[in-house]
């Protein structure tokens, strides 16, 4: 029996097969882009070949810095006083001979003086400064007083400059010398401040006496005008019957003589009294 193509099947038949061919070259096309991408993320540039190598070139640098400070330069103050150094130096023995001029052979000297010659001569740290690289030496005296000798370093490593300072090791004080030198620190400054505190307050206090406007004298405070006397008492009246005062009846003999006509001296009135039933007023 004959099998007979049905035209639709073979059409979806199609379009299957090219749905998964095209999956299939998506997934290999994303993992070569991916591998691309991988390869290129591991692959330097070349300014960070360039600034490794610059690290790699300042480690080695200061690898030879620290050798030539450890094994060369700190043995020279243990082998060496100053006077035996300055021998050898004149004579062209001693290769760092120009980085101990006058103010370092001074300070040297003064320390060998005070403290005796150099026991010991260790490095205590050798850093870079961008293009330049120091090494810090640590000379120990007789009485185990120390001094600090820092030596730079151009960028090639050769030495070209050096100075000497007193050095303090605090990992070596014991607590009571640490706490002494607190205390004393801290009265100092509570001196320091208190005494500014009295200089401001003086200070202040003397603004007073400065564009000061004199006072006027002062005028004299006139005399107190004298009070007046008291006015004399008014004289009490005396408390007179009017019946018996002789002046009224002077009045009223002078009215009789006149009434009746007759002189005054014809009669005299000794007494004045008032009848109840004498309407005269």
């Amino acid at each position: 029996m004959k099998r007979v193509n049905n035209p639709c099947k073979q059409k979806a038949r199609e379009k299957r097969h090219s749905a998964a061919f095209l999956r299939k070259f998506m997934a290999v096309l994303a993992l070569c882009v991916l591998t691309l991408f991988a390869m290129t993320g591991c692959e330097k540039t070349s300014s960070q070949i360039e600034e490794e190598a610059m690290a790699g070139i300042r480690d080695q640098n200061l690898e030879t810095v620290r050798t030539m400070a450890q094994d060369q330069i700190a043995p020279l103050f243990v082998q060496y006083s100053y006077e035996q150094f300055e021998l050898v130096k004149a004579q062209g023995g001693v290769v760092f001979g120009p980085l101990f001029d006058n103010d370092i052979g001074s300070r040297w000297k003064a320390f060998e003086e005070a403290h005796g010659k150099a026991k010991t001569a260790d490095v205590d740290e050798v850093m870079r400064h961008s293009y330049e690289y120091t090494a810090r030496i640590i000379l120990t005296g007789e009485d185990d007083a120390q001094m600090a000798l820092t030596i730079t370093f151009d960028q090639g490593g050769t030495p070209y400059k050096s100075t000497l300072q007193a050095y303090s090791d605090d990992s070596k004080e014991t607590l009571g010398s640490k706490m002494a030198t607190a205390g004393g620190n801290t009265v100092t400054g509570l001196l320091v401040v208190f005494s500014v505190l009295i200089l401001l307050s003086l200070i202040i206090y003397c603004f007073k006496f400065i564009n000061r406007e004199p006072t006027p004298p002062t005028k004299a405070a006139p005399a107190p005008k004298p009070a007046p006397a008291p006015a004399a008492p008014a004289p009490a009246t005396a408390n007179v019957n009017p019946e018996e005062d002789p002046a009224l009846i002077a009045v009223i003999a002078a009215a009789i003589a006149a009434a009746e006509d007759k002189p005054v001296e014809g009669f005299v009135v000794r007494r004045v009294k008032r009848l109840s039933s004498n309407k005269w007023r």
